[in-house]
C-alpha cells in the first residue's frame, strides 16, 4: 500500500463517516496489515448517536451497537477487516492510538493529545492488507511535560488519582452518591480541569451519558 493510496483510502473513509461525526485518527502498523484508527473528537458524534435507534431502544451498550451500525458497513464496502475496543476480543487500542496519533498518557491515565487534550476516544479500527515498508509510528508529544500545576491531579473531590493508581471503587461510589452530583451531571472534574483542548470538551449530555454507563 503506497502512501498516496493510504491518503486516498483515508479520505474515502472520512467521507463515509463525516455524517455520523466520526473521524479518522491516523494509521498504525499491525502484523495483520495496515490499520486506520477511527474515533470521535469532542462531541462530534453526539447528534448522530443521540438521534439513533440504538440510543432510544433501552437495550445495553447503545454506543457500541451504534458504532457497529456505522463503521461495519464502511468496512464491508472497502473490504477491510474491523476491530472494536469492545466485545469478546481485547485489542490493544491504546497501543494503536500511540502509534497513529503520537500521544502519551496523562497523569490521570487517559491518553492526551496536544490539540484535543483528553477529549478524543477510539471507536474502531479498519485493517487493510499492507504492502511495502512498515508504517513508522508518530512521535509522542505530551503537553503534560510542560504543565507545571497539573490541575487534573488536584481537582478530584475525593482524591481518586494517587501515586498508586486510580481508585475507581471510591470514584464510582462517590459519583453514585448525592455528594457526587456535580461529577455525575457534568463529567469527571479532573478531566475537565485539564487546560488542553477545552474547546473539544464533551457536551453536558455526552458527559452525563458516559457517567451513567460508568456507574
Amino acid at each position: 500500500m503506497t502512501s498516496q493510496t493510504m491518503q486516498q483510502i483515508e479520505a474515502q473513509v472520512q467521507q463515509l463517516l463525516t455524517r455520523a461525526g466520526l473521524k479518522t485518527l491516523g494509521w498504525f502498523g499491525d502484523d495483520a496489515g495496515c490499520g486506520l484508527l477511527i474515533g470521535n473528537v469532542g462531541s462530534g458524534l453526539w447528534p448522530s448517536f443521540s438521534g439513533s435507534a440504538e440510543y432510544a431502544d433501552g437495550l445495553p451498550n447503545p454506543m457500541d451497537r451504534w458504532t457497529v451500525s456505522i463503521v461495519g458497513p464502511v468496512a464491508r464496502e472497502l473490504g477491510a477487516d474491523i476491530r472494536y475496543p469492545f466485545g469478546d476480543t481485547v485489542w490493544p487500542f491504546q497501543h494503536y492510538a500511540r502509534q497513529a496519533m503520537g500521544i502519551d498518557q496523562s497523569p490521570i491515565g487517559l491518553l492526551i493529545h496536544p490539540e484535543f487534550g483528553l477529549w478524543s476516544a477510539f471507536r474502531a479500527a479498519l485493517i487493510f492488507e499492507r504492502e511495502g515498508d512498515a508504517i513508522a509510528p508518530m512521535i509522542a508529544v505530551s503537553p503534560c511535560d510542560s504543565c507545571v500545576d497539573k490541575p487534573c491531579l488536584s481537582s478530584c473531590p475525593i482524591g481518586a488519582f494517587t501515586p498508586q493508581g486510580f481508585d475507581y471503587r471510591s470514584c464510582k461510589t462517590h459519583v453514585a452518591s448525592a455528594d457526587g452530583a456535580a461529577c455525575f451531571t457534568n463529567g469527571c472534574l479532573a478531566r475537565q480541569a485539564c487546560p488542553v483542548g477545552k474547546d473539544h470538551a464533551y457536551s453536558p449530555e455526552h458527559q452525563n451519558f458516559h457517567m451513567c454507563a460508568y456507574i
